[in-house]
């Protein structure tokens, strides 16, 4: 009797299944929409945020020695205020359900990155304050960001006249030595904050959200640790740095070649 009974449970059992897998694929593609979708807003906004003082900022310090503002074109010069607009729209049409695929919000971010290369442009040719030079390159990192979500040309990474940024990275110019100096005592490793690559170019503030950095690493991101200067090296077994240590400063112990530590240990 029993025997008789168990091709229809089995039956019965293999419906449900058929039944349950598409909902479980489905959530899971309603999933990472709403993930790319948080992606692009939380972008947006910082760039929003970012973006708000950098035009009165930057024309301020192109009226100061030893900018010179008649060595750059119109169009280059309108970049800033043309870019501060540009970031405005694109905000304002981040809220939209479907801004993943959203064309009008593609069609502004083209603006918003055709703007952004005049900026480059001008902050690639004459030597800026460090602050603004800072400002600048997280602001290109979000538009970089944003720029391979869409397939849109990135911007080019261009670095000032004079030695290196100024801004986080380490290319600092003259101060680049000598972060580089405190960042890597023989012997004692690399100090500074495990978070991943994209975090490490956003500033302080995102070296200690462990939320973010985890789910950049667990996305693919490279693991890397960011000193107080911030200098970054990337960690070349990240399998040795756990989950746990994600946004907290610590000591890296093992051996450094260039920007590249293969840790031995973790204080």
């Amino acid at each position: 009797m029993f025997r008789r009974h168990i091709p229809m449970v089995c039956l019965i059992g293999s419906i449900a299944l058929l039944v349950t897998l598409p909902t479980v694929a489905q959530q899971g593609s309603v999933d990472r929409e709403a993930y790319a979708r948080e992606q692009v807003q939380f972008l947006t906004l910082e760039l929003d945020q970012w973006t708000k003082d950098f035009p009165h900022q930057f024309y301020a310090a192109l009226m100061t020695p030893p900018r010179d503002a008649s060595k750059l074109s119109d169009s280059v010069k309108a970049g800033a205020e043309d870019l501060g607009s540009s970031v405005k729209d694109l905000y304002a049409l981040s809220s939209t359900k479907d801004v993943t695929t959203n064309a009008k919000f593609k069609e502004q971010m083209e603006k918003t990155i055709a703007a952004a290369k005049q900026v480059n442009q001008a902050m690639g040719t004459q030597r800026f304050p460090d602050p603004l030079q800072s400002d600048w390159e997280q602001i290109r990192t979000n538009l970089n960001s944003l720029a391979r979500i869409y397939k849109v040309e990135a911007l080019a990474i261009l670095e000032p006249p004079g030695g290196g940024g100024g801004g986080r990275g380490g290319r600092g110019g003259n101060a680049a030595p000598t972060a580089v100096a405190k960042a890597v005592a023989p012997g004692a490793g690399v100090t500074g904050y495990v978070v991943d690559q994209s975090c490490a170019l956003k500033g302080k503030g995102m070296w200690t959200n462990a939320q973010c950095i985890e789910r950049c690493i667990r996305d693919g991101d490279t693991v890397v640790v960011v000193t107080e200067e911030g200098k970054v090296f990337r960690v070349g077994n990240p399998d040795k740095i756990g989950s746990e240590s994600y946004g907290q400063k610590v000591t890296l112990l093992g051996k450094v070649d260039a920007d590249v530590i293969v840790v031995s240990g973790l204080q």
